[in-house]
């Protein structure tokens, strides 16, 4: 007998072909709907709720006074709520987002009585191959999912790289495969229970199968309970009963123990299109969204979370401490909150009406704005705890990788103003060079108030503070009958005890003469300047401070103009200003000498076609044809790229170079352009005859002491219908050795074959050669290696296996259509999409990272490029902290860290890293100070172990191949 799952459900998108508050209103009648059926129904037994908690929040939100009843079913099991907070695309958020993610879910079905222990995954588009550790370690063993498998039978298991695995359901029919089912009418209805249970049952090595009894915004038929009982009899001596996913695992879990079943093994990622659509064109879709979301992960992950972590033990206890400093988790929590309202599949995929995504723009917003704050004042706190009396004028630098790390540094100072100019030196008085640009004081205040005034501005200054901002300086002159007053004010700093002091005097003092007949004040900034210099040897995860000392400047040689330049200066100067004008200056001020830049590790030369050529200097390695512009049509839509059947590629042409040397930076400054078609032709099957211009600026920089090329490009994007990519080809082919490819993955770093399939012709979705990526792709062989990083770039190409592919643009106008071959069908409604054309000014950040064949040491400068180095200015003073050190030294470096944050209990500092390597490594960590405990955990941050602290502080441990750790340092359980 076979038993028949019959699990009731709703896909809940949240917002996709319909913006988030109208899906709303359909998720309140959706629930409104089930809690009146489970109130007058006992046989209604179970509804899932999609595996994820965030649909709780926006429905009570409306629906405040259904929470108890709500409660009521979760707790007794009629209603299965998480493991999720949100269905996230899983290749598209860092591997750290999906562990909040579940956090978040674990903490909401804490609170609402219970969790799904499955991890239902039914819609994303392709699986990480780390999801079965990750699962693992929140206590997950099943896992319930669609796309990326192909002719697996319904149960497996699946395995990571580490060894974890959890036992599969594969969704092969959908889940969605009984959501038509006929409740109204009893004999259809067992006649179509019986047509799905025979596509299911040979491919199913027990028992027990599942009918998925929904699908999108799917509501509960009221009569679902009365259908069960009538099918009763009449399904040839099987059985149908309301079941959930919990119950059916249980069962298929005690099959397979007790018959000892040996299901098939599926390996690592999941991404075969051959039975259901993978669609893959969403790694490119309207590129703007993944870089916005991979600053705000960056952000959050390297900068505010580890240094709020350290600031809370370092400055957070210290009396009148910044409350921010003492406790920033609500804060942090708010940030990933929003964030993770932006990783939806069809949010995060940019596979949605425009209107979605434009209300993903604040959501972003909102979450910088929360996570810059944390992170500078984190930063401010920290820098204060730093002795800085080695020199006048401190400027601590930060870095937030965990390996040390000489790297550009950008600096606001405040030099004195008496100062003609300025040297940075290190804590040992050695000039470290810098190239400086000056800024103007901002003004804030420029009045002329009357006595009565005056005194009211005085009494809005509390404690030398005026709302946000701090008095740090103070003049009173006094010409005649009036006084000047000029102060110096800065944003979100402390006021300076010695100018408050003289500001009181001096204001008594004044207001007192009766002689004064006027007062003028003036209020503003200080005057700063931004310092770009090479920071050697920051401590990872750590901090060095520079200070700023004056430098003599002979006075400049008078410049005399000629009488006639005098006259046409102003018109010179405003024909500048115009396109004409800046053409022409460029075409002056191109170098008439070879256009290259070096370092010493790096030459880099700009080619008549507006290509790179870079040679290694360290293995003499040559790389031609690097950054080269390709631009070809796409007659796909939002989820698919397809090229045109009659595509034509269009590259860049050059139209001006310049070569900029400054102390610190080399630049080479490129000015491109394609002539590209405007749009497809009517038929859609070439690209049209119109054409437009898509001019590219692209600017390459190296700085000394970095073997890494920094490439800044801007596009205006002018055409539709087309995807733009740049081209690092690894060599000419003439070389027998092939390079092996590796990419950045999500708690891993890949190996995929390249190879087509033989035939896919068949396939529901014909395969495609672009995958996803995280921070780099490589390839490299014995000798010699290229590394391509990025920021926010997640879809690349290897073509031919000797040739980095990376897109730039993917520009379409539909939502889903099916008239191009490579997608059977359609993915979602065919709307017109305007804003995923991609209209406008986009810029992108990638960089060359050639190397000797060790991609790991290679992949520390793509982490490094992912996320610069941080300077504050400080004053000079003692501190609890040395002028240089790291808050946690890791090693080996192949114990990539992934977070440093206070732990959700608010009970330590949680440090999580993973083995990049397949072998065993032995890890050290040794934080700043002292700690009473060390504690390994999960993922879901319980406790699993005690560790042993070290003479030093440190803690060592082994690590597996690929394995996830995470422990946590605490000073004592009351914290």
């Amino acid at each position: 007998m076979i038993t028949l799952h019959l699990i009731s459900h709703t896909h809940w998108d949240r917002e996709w072909y319909k913006p988030y508050q109208a899906f709303r209103l359909q998720l309140i009648r959706l629930i409104d709907g089930l809690l009146e059926i489970l109130a007058r129904d006992r046989d209604y037994k179970f509804f899932m709720l999609d595996g994820q908690t965030i649909a709780l929040e926006d429905y009570l939100e409306i629906r405040p006074e259904r929470e108890a009843e709500l409660r009521r079913h979760i707790r007794a099991g009629r209603i299965l709520i998480g493991p999720w907070h949100i269905l996230p695309d899983e290749f598209l958020v860092s591997p750290e987002s999906t562990i909040r993610n579940l956090l978040e879910g674990a903490r909401l079905c804490r609170d609402f009585g219970a969790r799904m222990p499955v991890g239902y995954t039914p819609d994303p588009f392709g699986h990480i191959g780390q999801l079965p550790q990750i699962l693992r370690g929140f206590g997950i063993e099943w896992a319930a999912l669609r796309r990326g498998l192909s002719d697996e039978p319904c149960e497996l298991w699946w395995q990571s790289p580490d060894g974890s695995r959890v036992l599969a359901a594969y969704l092969r029919d959908g889940y969605d495969n009984a959501a038509g089912l006929p409740t109204s009418d009893p004999i259809l209805f067992a006649r179509e229970v019986g047509v799905r249970r025979d596509s299911l049952r040979t491919h199913s090595a027990v028992r027990d199968l599942l009918l998925m009894h929904g699908t999108d915004h799917m509501e509960p038929p009221p009569d679902t309970s009365a259908a069960i009982r009538s099918a009763v009899g009449k399904l040839e001596g099987d059985r149908l009963i309301h079941s959930t996913l919990p119950k059916y695992f249980a069962a298929v879990s005690a099959a397979v123990r007790s018959r000892k079943i040996a299901l098939p093994v599926v390996e690592g990622e999941l991404r075969s299109p051959k039975r259901h659509h993978l669609l893959p064109g969403v790694l490119s879709s309207r590129m703007w969204i993944k870089q916005r979301n991979r600053e705000c992960e960056t952000l959050l992950e390297r900068w505010a979370e580890p240094f709020s972590a350290f600031a809370s033990y370092v400055a957070g206890k210290e009396p009148f401490s910044d409350p921010l400093v003492r406790n920033p988790s609500g804060a942090l929590l708010a940030a990933w909150r929003l964030l993770m309202q932006n990783h939806p599949h069809d949010s995060i995929c940019g596979c949605s009406i425009d209107e979605v995504h434009e209300e993903m723009k604040p959501r972003f917003a909102q979450v910088e704005q929360i996570g810059a704050e944390v992170a500078r004042a984190s930063l401010a706190a920290l820098a204060a705890a730093v002795d800085t009396r080695a020199g006048a004028h401190p400027i601590v630098v930060f870095n937030p990788a965990a390996a040390q790390r000489t790297d550009r540094v950008e600096a606001e100072v405040h030099p004195p103003p008496e100062w003609d100019a300025f040297e940075i030196v290190d804590g040992a008085g050695a000039v470290i060079p810098h190239q400086a640009a000056g800024g103007a004081a901002a003004e804030l205040i420029n009045v002329v108030p009357s006595p009565a005034g005056l005194r009211g501005i005085v009494g809005n200054l509390h404690e030398g503070r005026a709302g946000n901002l701090a008095l740090r300086g103070i003049c009173f002159r006094r010409e005649g009958d009036t006084l000047h007053v000029d102060a110096v004010m800065e944003e979100n700093s402390s006021p300076d005890p010695e100018a408050w002091k003289r500001a009181m005097d001096g204001f008594r003092e004044y207001l007192a003469d009766l002689t004064i007949a006027k007062y003028h004040i003036r209020a503003g900034g200080e005057a700063s300047a931004k310092a770009v210099f090479v920071a050697p040897a920051i401590p990872g995860l750590g901090w060095k401070t520079f200070h700023l000392r004056k430098k003599s400047v002979p006075p400049p040689a008078p410049v005399s103009i000629h009488p006639l330049a005098r006259v046409f200066l102003p018109a010179a100067m405003r024909l500048a200003q115009t396109n004409f004008g800046k053409y022409w200056i460029g075409r002056l001020t191109q170098t008439q000498t070879a256009p290259v830049i070096e370092n010493e590790f790096l030459r880099i030369e700009a080619a008549r076609d507006g290509t790179l050529s870079l040679l290694d200097k360290r293995n003499g390695a040559l790389y031609r044809g690097l950054n080269r512009f390709l631009d070809g049509g796409d007659c796909g839509d939002s989820y698919n790229y397809c090229p045109p059947a009659r595509d034509s590629v269009i590259g860049a042409r050059r139209r001006s170079v310049r070569v900029r040397k400054a102390t610190v930076e080399q630049t080479l400054e490129l000015d491109l352009e394609i002539a590209a078609p405007a749009a497809l032709g009517p038929d859609r099957k070439e690209r049209g005859k119109e054409t437009v211009r898509i001019p590219i600026s692209t600017r390459v920089t190296l700085v000394p002491g970095v073997p890494r090329a920094e490439i800044h490009t801007s596009v205006g994007n002018h055409a539709k219908d087309h995807r733009l990519r740049v081209h690092f080809p690894f060599g000419d082919g003439s070389s027998d050795e092939k390079p092996i490819a590796r990419y950045d993955g999500h708690f891993e770093v890949v190996r995929r074959d390249g190879a087509p399939p033989a035939d896919c012709s068949q396939w529901i979705e014909r395969w495609r050669p672009e995958v996803p990526q995280r921070d780099f792709t490589d390839l490299s062989d014995a000798r010699r290696g290229l590394m391509i990083a990025n920021r926010g770039l997640p879809e690349v190409e290897v073509v031919q296996g000797r040739e980095i592919a990376l897109t730039l643009l993917r520009c379409v106008g539909w939502l889903s259509r099916d008239d191009f071959p490579s997608r059977t069908g359609h993915a979602g409604p065919m709307l017109p999409l305007p804003g995923a054309q991609m209209p406008g000014e986009w810029v992108f950040d990638y960089a060359v990272i050639p190397h000797q064949g060790d991609w790991q040491a290679a992949s520390r400068a793509a982490r490094a490029f992912e996320a610069p180095l941080r300077a504050v200015e400080e004053g000079a003073h003692k501190g609890i902290l040395p002028s240089e050190g790291s808050f946690m030294e890791v090693t080996p470096p192949a114990f990539e860290i992934s977070a440093v944050k206070s732990a959700a209990d608010g009970r330590g500092i949680l440090v999580r890293g993973w083995n990049a390597t397949g072998e065993t490594i032995r890890v050290r960590i040794r934080p700043w100070r002292a700690f009473v405990k060390a504690e390994r955990i999960n993922l879901a941050e319980e406790r699993t172990g005690a560790m042993k602290i070290g003479h030093g502080g440190e803690v060592t441990f082994a690590v597996s191949g690929h394995e996830i750790r995470s422990v946590i340092f605490r000073l004592n359980e009351k914290l």
